[in-house]
This record gives C-alpha cells, sequence and structure tokens, in this order.
C-alpha cells in the first residue's frame, strides 16, 4: 500500500509478491493499470497482493478475478466489485485511507533478533528543482517521466534493486540478487 500511495491523482496499481512489487502501472482506469503491472510478469501475481489507488469498480474487479489474487487492498470497492471479488474463497479485501497512511509513515519498525529496528520512513521523493543531469546527453521528457516512475518503484523492492520502467509502467524488476548483475539479467 505504500508504494501506491506515492502516486498521486492517475489510476495506480501494484501487484506484490514477498514483499517485492512484480509489476507496477498507471492508466486512465485502475483496469489499464492492472493490466501495465501485469505485463511486467503475468506468472509472479499469482497468489499475490494487488494495492490500488483509487476505488475498485466493476471494470477492475472481472480484470482482477481471472487470477488468484490473496489480498486486495484499495480505497474502497463497489457494490458490483465487491459481488465479483467475493466469488473466490480465501481472497481477502482491505480497504485504506491513503491519506492516513502516509501521514502514520513516520517510523519504519521491524523485528531483528533480539529485539526491534526502528528507522525512518523512506519518504523522500526527488526535488524536480535539484535535480541533475551529469550526462552528455539531456533525457527527453518521456525519459525522465520514466525515471521518476523508477525511483519510487525502485525503492520499495528490496536488496539490490533493478527496475526498468516506461513513464507508465514496470517493465523489469529485479529483486534480492546478491549480484545487481544477476538481477538485471
Amino acid at each position: 500500500a505504500k508504494l501506491v500511495a506515492e502516486f498521486d491523482g492517475q489510476p495506480t496499481v501494484a501487484i506484490i509478491k514477498h514483499t517485492n512489487p512484480c509489476g507496477v502501472g498507471r492508466g486512465n482506469s485502475l483496469a489499464e493499470a492492472y493490466n501495465k503491472a501485469f505485463a511486467t510478469d503475468n506468472v509472479s501475481p499469482f497468489g499475490g497482493i494487488i494495492t490500488m489507488n483509487k476505488p475498485v469498480d466493476a471494470e477492475t474487479a472481472n480484470t482482477i478475478h481471472s487470477i488468484f489474487t490473496e489480498v486486495l487492498i484499495a480505497p474502497e470497492f463497489s457494490e458490483e466489485a465487491l459481488e465479483i471479488l467475493t466469488k473466490k474463497r480465501d481472497r481477502r479485501l482491505i480497504t485504506v485511507n491513503y491519506m492516513k497512511l502516509k501521514d502514520s509513515l513516520a517510523n519504519d519498525v521491524r523485528s531483528v533478533a533480539g529485539g526491534f529496528l526502528v528507522q525512518n520512513t523512506d519518504t523522500y521523493l526527488a526535488d524536480e528543482s535539484k535535480l541533475k543531469v551529469v550526462t552528455k546527453r539531456q533525457p527527453t521528457e518521456q525519459e525522465m517521466q520514466a525515471m521518476k516512475f523508477a525511483w519510487i518503484v525502485c525503492k520499495h523492492v528490496k536488496s539490490n534493486s533493478i527496475v526498468y520502467t516506461a513513464s507508465d509502467r514496470t517493465l523489469a524488476i529485479g529483486a534480492g540478487q546478491m549480484s545487481r548483475v544477476d538481477s538485471s539479467r
């Protein structure tokens, strides 16, 4: 839920598997955003978690319903969406207030051997006025949008993150490899 909370405005969907995003997409509708996220990896979403930053309607519910998804998180679900999504057993539907979630992210608490680790949550979003291009060729506006998209997704991928994106979707995500070269492959 933290990942899609960072995408204000346009409908955004993140598919999460084993605490890592395996696909993220933005679109004019949640169904379009889901299809973009699913296209990143059409195997891993089975049994995963889908988080959405807009209310789920019947079109989105029908799109998602085709594969088994264990948890769906959204600000709300329409009556039609609930009727569709509750047909599968063992599916959990969770509503979240993203404004309250963003406000409550001051600390990140993790259990560690013998206790807890408490650290500030990474809520940093790049200040565009402070970005500096250090390459000879300036990025196009579309490339800059893709980099901003990747920046947000990458900080939610655990360990040696590699994220390839377009301006509105992930193309590939590599996570958890000991080597970034292997993760990139």
